[in-house]
């Protein structure tokens, strides 16, 4: 039996021979035109034949320059579709393996020339999937949510987050992406947190202020999604946003109800404070109870209960818990009097590293003031006024000072005038 490479040796000698020597003297306008149809047939067929096994990358795995080649000789092939009106870039996404990951950015890089999916659609990056919940979600977005469940293993992830980078690097892939497609949203699952936290690194500001269906990330994440994946999540948010606490305590706009709150409505008092015991209590580092205390008073009880050696923690900003409700302001402090009430003299004189105000005059300072309980500070620990005083004078020197220079200048000058 003739081998491929025989019979294509064969062709090429045969097709050469047409072209160099027969068609400039061959007459026969019929067979001309048939030859014509011929090869435009086979053509048309090669192509076929190779978008078809695009489809089927993740079983042949064939070396990505092979592919490239492919792809740059046969360029309708990646416009090819099979039976589910996927592309090929598309069908590599669905393989339970992550076999054919690899060939995304190339098929994404290759299509992008030859307008794969339609005019600006990035090779078919942004190419509607007809097969996924009424073709919702385009490529990217489909990219991004992907084994959300999490059930196959970990390595699909990984393979997801080196197609994103690749796609990244190669200009395909946009920080304005993350928010024109909701991917933040698409990636919020436990078997797709290492995209999420890709893709907060690409866009950091997407969590902070990104509204969905009229409510704050973690307050939707919550609403939409089961315990576990809103755990794989939070941990991500966590070592990403130290200073929010991962925004945990995330208010929705309409409710005034953190999304820790909406958790524990949501998941059960235990379940929620399992979880999170689960993140934050191994390190024993989070200052837990600055962020409770001072964002969602009416849990406090329940968070110094499971969290209790975060009681003499300080924060980011070297601040006590007391502190940084005393920084908060009076209707905090209000809401927090057990600990206002337990405060020692310590740290009544002890000021805050932030503004350098005593205790006793971060509560006075405001509209919202609380006089009575600033002069309750001073009858404890009246020396903090002494320890003051050089500072005031200091200040009252150096003004005086100024003032008095001013006035002999202007004395010089009028002598200087006179004479």
């Amino acid at each position: 039996m003739t081998s491929l490479t025989q019979e294509i040796l064969d062709l090429e000698m045969q097709l050469k021979c047409i072209r160099e020597d027969i068609i400039g003297d061959w007459k026969d306008e019929k067979c001309l035109k048939d030859i014509m149809k011929t090869v435009q047939s086979t053509k048309k067929q090669l192509v076929d034949a190779f978008g078809q096994s695009l489809h089927a990358l993740a079983e042949s795995e064939p070396k990505t320059s092979t592919v490239e080649s492919v792809v740059k000789n046969f360029p309708d092939a990646m416009k090819i579709e099979n039976e589910k009106k996927r592309l090929p870039i598309q069908a590599c996404l669905w393989y339970t393996s992550n076999h054919a990951l690899k060939y995304i950015p190339l098929l994404a890089r290759e299509g992008f020339k030859y307008n794969v999916g339609g005019e600006g659609k990035r090779g078919g990056l942004l190419t509607s999937d007809p097969s996924w919940d009424n073709a919702r979600l385009n490529t990217l977005q489909l990219a991004a949510i992907m084994n959300g469940d999490g059930n196959l293993s970990k390595d699909f992830d990984e393979g997801i987050v080196k197609v994103l980078e690749t796609l990244k690097k190669d200009g395909l892939l946009k920080k304005g992406d993350v928010t024109e497609y909701n991917l933040i949203r698409e990636s919020a699952w436990k078997g797709c947190h290492m995209r999420f936290k890709f893709l907060l690194q690409l866009d950091p500001e997407s969590v902070s202020g990104f509204l969905l269906d009229g409510k704050m990330f973690m307050y939707y994440l919550v609403n939409n999604r089961k315990l576990c994946h809103f755990k794989a999540i939070l941990k991500v948010t966590l070592e990403l946003y130290p200073e929010q606490a991962g925004y945990l305590f995330q208010k929705n706009l309409s409710r005034q109800q953190t999304a820790v709150e909406r958790a524990i409505r949501k998941y059960g008092e235990k379940e929620t404070m399992t979880a999170l015991h689960e993140i934050i209590s191994p390190s024993k580092r989070f200052p837990i109870l600055h962020h409770a205390l001072v964002h969602a008073p009416k849990t406090q009880t329940l968070f110094m209960q499971w969290f209790p050696w975060a009681y003499n923690l300080r924060d980011h900003n070297n601040r006590s818990l007391i502190q940084a409700i005393l920084a908060a302001g009076a209707t905090v402090l209000h809401k927090n009097a057990h600990v206002f009430a337990s405060m020692s003299d310590e740290q009544i004189c002890e000021k805050d590293p932030i503004t350098t105000l005593y205790p006793f005059a971060a509560i006075a300072s405001g509209e919202d003031g609380d006089l009575e309980k600033s002069f309750y500070l001073l009858r404890r620990q009246p020396g903090v006024l002494d320890r003051s005083q050089p500072r005031i004078a200091e200040q009252v020197t150096k003004t005086d000072g100024k003032k008095k220079r001013k006035r002999g200048g202007k004395k010089k000058r009028k002598r200087n005038e006179s004479n």
